[in-house]
């Protein structure tokens, strides 16, 4: 396992975290307590280039959720605006 020290947030960079359990396979799971986002330690932030609008309220949205071949979003503007969309990946790539 690497060393807490030198492990940070992929989202916002701090090393302010704490344990959060284990993914399915058995990693680490830690939560950052400046952005409050879940990651494991060689994860990366998901970088999808062609994130739904909110048809609602026209604000982005967010992945809420990954299926086998569909993705989630949730709407950034939650709880005020509840939409959440399905969208199937091979329509994301």
């Amino acid at each position: 396992m690497a060393d807490e020290l030198s492990i940070r947030c992929p989202h916002c960079h701090s090393d302010a975290f704490y344990r959060y359990g284990k993914t399915a396979n058995g990693e680490p799971r830690f939560r950052c307590l400046i952005c409050g986002r879940q990651f494991t330690i060689n994860s990366k932030p998901d970088l999808l280039s062609n994130r739904p609008i909110c048809p609602k309220c026209g604000k982005p949205m967010h992945i809420f959720a990954y299926g086998v071949d569909y993705v989630r979003f949730r709407c950034s503007n939650y709880p005020n605006c509840m939409t959440y969309v399905k969208m199937f990946k091979k329509y994301l790539e």
